[in-house]
């Protein structure tokens, strides 16, 4: 019953406090029907004129795997949205702004280096093509403390290697595996986006805590995910200077990976909540600016449906 009133846009949503100033848009039209399956809720109704699906993923990697793949499964959906907040590793970007990457990884998966090899080591199972060194390491001795009278140094920690995610695309050969790091945003949606760029924004709390900067909509080149809260500024930098990443967080890699997967057009909108680690001069607490980061990443999305639902869009 639900597909025939098809096809919808997916909205893929990690957490109540981001769900919730949806459900209290305007612009958003509940539908009469409510679907639970497997744990999770799926909400039918109406942003403009577009047909959409509502589901919350829950915190992390599995949980917005599974809940994209469960909404691509059952129903008859046509694009999948993600948005939400995110910490910030840019630091162009100021707390508030509204970052959409053209491409996403997932940067936890790793090979980590027996102590005493180093770069120019082959790493375990390299020659079956299982991992690689063509992305690029963490050497861990860098970010040693305490050591400014030593000629050298090391760490036994070593060195962790990120590696490509292991994929099965539905335009591949079953049980062929292939391999991708950066997985792009769908190219007509990224080009949409465009056009969001000037929408104003929320930027303030209150009456009396507003931000320091008029927050923005911009386009970027990369954002990252893990099921690793961030909140360190060495990791912070080094992820920004190896990956030129902006947005750092915890679960669009893996809607993206698993619309990649299937062949389904996506995109991500993430507003930033904090300075992953510190180091702005407003408050770094993300709970500080949570509420208005959430209304931003919800503002953004509407707009970019909106756009989505206009004839020339449609008929593209």
């Amino acid at each position: 019953m639900a597909n025939k009133n098809g096809p919808y846009l997916g909205l893929v949503i990690p957490n109540l406090f981001e769900m919730n100033p949806l459900l209290q848009h305007p612009s958003y039209k509940p539908g009469d029907l409510t679907i639970d399956y497997a744990g999770r809720r799926f909400r039918f109704g109406h942003i403009d004129n577009q047909p959409v699906v509502l589901v919350m993923t829950g915190l992390a990697m599995l949980n917005a795997g599974i809940t994209t793949q469960l909404l691509l499964a059952l129903f008859n959906v046509k694009g999948v949205v993600h948005y939400g907040i995110a910490g910030n590793a840019n630091p162009s970007l100021n707390i508030g702004d509204v970052a959409i990457p053209q491409y996403w990884a997932h940067t936890a998966l790793w090979n980590w280096q027996r102590y005493g090899d180093g770069p120019e080591n082959e790493l375990p199972l390299e020659v079956n093509g299982d991992y690689t060194r063509d992305i690029g390491y963490l050497k861990i001795s860098e970010y040693s403390v305490n050591v400014t009278n030593c000629n050298s140094h090391n760490n036994l920690l070593n060195n962790i290697w990120y590696q490509p995610e292991e994929v099965f695309p539905v335009f591949g050969t079953p049980e062929e595996r292939q391999h991708i790091f950066w997985v792009p945003v769908d190219p007509r949606y990224y080009a949409i986006a465009k056009k969001l760029e000037g929408l104003k924004l929320e930027g303030c709390l209150n009456a009396t805590t507003c931000l320091s900067h008029p927050p923005k909509v911009t386009r970027v080149h990369r954002g990252t995910s893990a099921s690793i809260y961030l909140d360190n500024a060495a990791y912070r930098s080094f992820i920004y200077n190896k990956f030129d990443v902006s947005p750092v967080e915890m679960e669009s890699a893996a809607v993206a990976l698993i619309c990649y997967q299937q062949k389904v057009p996506y995109i991500v909108i993430r507003a930033l909540s904090d300075m992953a680690g510190g180091g702005t001069s407003e408050s770094n607490e993300a709970s500080t600016f949570i509420t208005l980061a959430a209304t931003n990443s919800v503002e953004v999305t509407v707009q970019f449906i909106k756009q989505l639902s206009t004839k020339k869009y449609q008929d593209a």
